[in-house]
């Protein structure tokens, strides 16, 4: 039995499952309300089945697309004891409860403390919700043979005092892929060489081609490395393409508070946490890890000096093709450069 077909028996007890002719989705409150995709029987996302049967470990990193709190480093962040690495048991263990579902969405919640590094305790209220949403415009006319599109609503209310100088939060999507020497990430955006934020742990320069109008990044899993993308160069997407399978991801921020952006990286920040605001990421790890991620960020939510909460909505949109063509012709279109768009339509083919 497949990675999916286990994961989709197991959750249908205690969790939502959609299916139709093309999509088979999980959302899985108990996994941290994660959600898992299939088209026409092609997995898209990383799923760690043994993980999910076995979930004791100190990062139950199941895969999916999760719901996480930002910031992960600094003087703030939330995956810091002192000066060691760990995921708090409000993150890694503590489940989401499903509250309510229909024939095409569904809600996740629980109530919850989240420490910081500096041991501020915050009491949090935390919701997803999970809807099928229309195709986007620019995958429609792909003509793709399969095409789906989900958002997921991420929202965090804060119940008790905190000023800012003590904590920062934010909701954060880390959605989740398998990675081969065939994926390669994107994004569209103006001044794409201004736009990007270097400032986490390992600085990725080599595996990054600019164009006119976005940049290629290279997420093999062949070197572990983060950029943040700069909330004010207004992204369009980022995504990724897959030209073994002929797949498309894009990811989109579609919804969000106005609010406070910080820097959400792992490592230690000596400019302060507002040295990077950024409101997309992309995580290529090393050939341990065998993933990447594409990532989408909010903004803290600040009345009179004190910190209320944060909402992201992010849609993701998955399109399947059985020739490369229409992969090439969309490199073309979202105009990354000429230089980029061969270089990648020699990766296609290739």
């Amino acid at each position: 039995m497949s990675s999916f077909n286990n994961l989709f028996d197991l959750k249908r007890r205690n969790g939502f499952v959609y299916q139709d002719s093309i999509a088979r989705i999980v959302f899985a409150p108990d996994l941290g309300a994660r959600v898992f995709c299939e088209i026409n029987g092609v997995l898209l996302h990383r799923i760690d089945i043994e993980n999910v049967r076995m979930p004791i470990r100190s990062f139950n990193n199941y895969g999916g697309n999760n719901f996480w709190p930002a910031p992960e480093g600094g003087q703030f962040g939330f995956n810091y004891d002192s000066n060691t690495w760990y995921v708090q048991p409000a993150i890694n263990n503590e489940p989401f409860f499903l509250e309510s579902q229909n024939q095409n969405s569904a809600r996740a919640i629980k109530e919850t403390v989240l420490v910081n590094r500096n041991g501020i305790k915050i009491h949090t209220v935390l919701r997803r919700d999970f809807t099928i949403a229309p195709l986007s415009k620019i995958i429609e006319e792909l003509q793709p043979i399969a095409a789906f599109s989900y958002t997921v609503d991420d929202s965090i209310a804060i119940k008790n005092n905190i000023r800012i100088e003590e904590a920062l939060l934010a909701c954060w999507s880390l959605e989740q892929f398998v990675a081969s020497d065939s994926t390669m990430s994107f994004a569209k955006v103006d001044n794409p060489q201004g736009s990007i934020n270097f400032d986490f742990y390992d600085d990725p320069r080599n595996k990054i081609e600019y164009g006119e109008n976005g940049f290629f990044y290279k997420t093999d899993s062949k070197q572990r490395g983060q950029i943040g993308i700069k909330n004010d160069s207004s992204a369009a997407f980022i995504g990724f393409y897959d030209r073994n399978r002929g797949l498309l991801c894009i990811r989109e921020v579609v919804g969000q508070t106005e609010g406070l952006y910080f820097n959400i990286a792992d490592n230690a920040q000596p400019k302060g946490p507002f040295s990077a605001e950024d409101n997309y990421s992309i995580f290529n790890g090393d050939e341990g890890l065998g993933f990447f991620e594409l990532e989408t960020i909010g903004g803290a939510q600040v009345l009179d000096g004190y910190l209320k909460g944060s909402r992201l909505i992010s849609k993701t949109s998955f399109a399947l093709f059985d020739n490369v063509k229409p992969l090439e012709h969309f490199i073309r279109n979202i105009k990354l450069g000429s230089g980029v768009a061969n270089r990648s339509k020699v990766a296609i083919n290739s």
